[in-house]
């Protein structure tokens, strides 16, 4: 019989409850309290660098520390330090429940008013952090548990950051996750109370509505999809999609507070008629101009990035007056341009087709990287999604907005100048998702009709001003896996 192992002549290992790639987190009793605790173990892989393994000790370290600053029923308390042959670990209080990601992939999108009252524990904890000078710096659904009688506990500050306190980071670099990192942080400002909001919104965005609404097929899309591409709100309750707008404001000054946030998530859970959206009416430090933000992200994303502008067509607004004048030359010869199918034909790769209202594709309701069942087929829509690790028929594997840049109420650009955008757009993606690929695949690009670009303001059935790219194997047999990650 193997003999139990024992750290520090008190913690005696039970189980493994989780494994990355800098540790390891160990369900162990404390014989000398007699309870049940969670022992975070820093476990790096072998040749890591002195330097990096500082680092990455400090961080774990500084969890403990900052824990022990915050008293509050949704921060993980830390109970102890321990040092043994030559290894750290955190005695920290263990929470049998799973994270907000886990929950949302086994079970689905969240209810909203479910979803405001784990916001508001967060939220809590996340005052008291501010209160104290802490930001946290990586809320996420991953960092976030929730227990089954609803309790919540916020994770994980091993890279929360005092706001007088120099940046723990060995190379000056940005630490975070880039899927719910702010404009503002993104753009080289530090992180701040406001940029833990943003990615609280982010992260109630992606429990509403079952997926991450930011996330992309590579980094510089990601951070494209930040700066530049409003949330998909469609489950969301009207109440509650107006907090996740109000968070979700690129201009930190005109972002909801905290307290702001607190009562419209208070009248959701309690039922309450819903608190109007304030307007923040601060003029302060707005210089966060789109110009600013794309340099920030540019500055981040390097080339692959800046190559985005290349997919743009001659600006809506040139001096020819015709938004349709532009005519995308890269792959012209490869593409079909729109045109009429037989109803139920499948629509061929390399072919732009319209969506939405009056469209090749009637209707259209995924996002983020969704899979769906069927084939793309003239006329028929596309409601419902399906697990995309499961079989299905197509997965959209990238999409963008073109004008992020002008009024939401901007006519219609036509449908050939967004044609080319999309030609040049979804081939660049694909070339990403490519290479991941045993069999030969399939993509087309979609773009609005006029009449769902124009309905994009109604409440009732918000229309969409994306263009979407859409895969599936050639030979129309099922795929099997995401190619997106």
């Amino acid at each position: 019989m193997q003999q139990q192992q024992v750290i520090a002549n008190r913690y005696a290992l039970l189980v493994e409850l989780g494994r990355g790639a800098m540790g390891v987190v160990w369900r162990a009793q404390d014989q000398l309290l007699g309870r049940a605790v969670a022992l975070k173990e820093l476990h790096p892989p072998q040749g890591i660098g002195a330097e990096e393994f500082a680092v990455l000790e400090e961080r774990m370290l500084r969890e403990a520390r900052t824990a022990g600053r915050l008293n509050h029923p949704a921060v993980v308390t830390v109970y102890d330090i321990v040092r043994e042959n030559g290894r750290t670990y955190l005695a920290m209080e263990l929470v049998d429940a799973l994270d907000l990601a886990s929950i949302v992939q086994r079970l689905g999108p969240r209810d909203p008013v479910w979803m405001a009252n784990v916001a508001l524990q967060v939220l809590g904890a996340l005052e008291t952090a501010h209160q104290a000078g802490i930001v946290h710096r990586d809320v996420k659904p991953s960092n976030i548990m929730v227990r089954p009688d609803g309790a919540v506990k916020l994770t994980d500050f091993g890279i929360a950051q005092a706001m007088d306190d120099p940046r723990l980071t060995h190379n000056g670099g940005i630490v975070g996750s880039p899927a719910y990192m702010s404009p503002d942080r993104l753009s080289g400002w530090e992180a701040s109370p406001a940029s833990d909001l943003w990615a609280l919104g982010v992260t109630m965005a992606h429990a509403v509505e079952g997926i991450s609404p930011f996330e992309r097929t590579s980094t510089a899309a990601t951070l494209h999809a930040v700066m530049n591409e409003p949330p998909v709100l469609r489950r969301a309750s009207p109440a509650l999609a107006d907090v996740i707008r109000g968070l979700l404001t690129v201009d930190p000054a005109r972002r909801l507070t905290a307290p702001q946030a607190r009562h419209m998530l208070t009248a959701i859970a309690q039922g309450a008629p819903p608190v109007p959206l304030p307007r923040n009416g601060k003029k302060k430090n707005t210089a966060l101009t789109a110009t600013a933000v794309v340099l920030g992200v540019v500055m981040l994303a390097g080339a692959a990035f800046a190559g985005y502008q290349a997919f743009k067509p001659k600006d809506v607004t040139s001096s020819s007056g015709d938004p349709t004048a532009s005519q995308g030359q890269e792959n012209s010869d490869e593409w079909t341009d729109p045109a009429s199918l037989p109803v139920g034909a499948p629509l061929p790769s390399r072919r732009i087709a319209v969506f939405g209202r009056g469209g090749d594709v009637p209707e259209w309701n995924l996002s983020g990287t969704q899979c769906a069942k069927d084939f793309l087929m003239q006329g028929s829509p596309v409601r419902t999604s399906a697990p995309c690790d499961g079989p299905h028929g197509i997965q959209l594997f990238s999409a963008a907005t073109p004008l992020w840049d002008k009024p939401k109420d901007t006519a219609y650009p036509g449908t050939q100048w967004l044609a080319d955008f999309a030609k040049n757009y979804c081939t660049e993606q694909f070339k990403v998702v490519e290479p991941k690929a045993k069999d030969a695949l399939g993509f087309t690009g979609l773009v609005p009709t006029q009449k769902e670009w124009e309905a994009y303001n109604d409440a009732a059935a918000p229309g969409r001003q994306e263009v979407l790219c859409v895969l599936w194997k050639r030979d129309r047999s099922p795929l099997t896996g995401s190619l997106v990650g």
